[in-house]
């Protein structure tokens, strides 16, 4: 057998066709829709290992942070309180702070 030219090669590769695909092909590359409900029960997401630990530890560190702070205790009265027992101030005394020192 004597080797090819450039025509006849040109040739025979416009008369070449290729092969069908297998029909398993088509379900291993696009396999059958799945509803979402299905998908949320069994379906996965790859993400790499750092990743997930940065995204565990960020929502660890949100709750702890961002819950909120008990509201002050507000005493109920066990009596009416009047304005009648108010005295004012006998001398005032004022104290500054300088410098965040008491």
């Amino acid at each position: 057998m004597q080797p090819l030219d450039d025509k006849e090669l040109d040739q025979l590769l416009r008369s070449w066709k290729a092969p069908p695909a297998p029909a398993s092909l088509q379900q291993r590359i696009f396999p059958q829709d799945r509803s979402w409900w299905r998908w949320l029960l069994n379906g996965s997401i790859r993400i790499p290992v750092p990743v997930g630990i940065a995204v565990v530890l960020l929502i660890g560190l949100w709750i702890y942070y961002w819950r909120p702070a008990p509201g002050p205790a507000i005493a109920k009265p066990q009596e009416p309180v009047s304005l009648v027992d108010f005295q004012p101030v006998q001398q005032l005394e004022p104290v500054v702070i300088v410098g965040g020192q008491k």
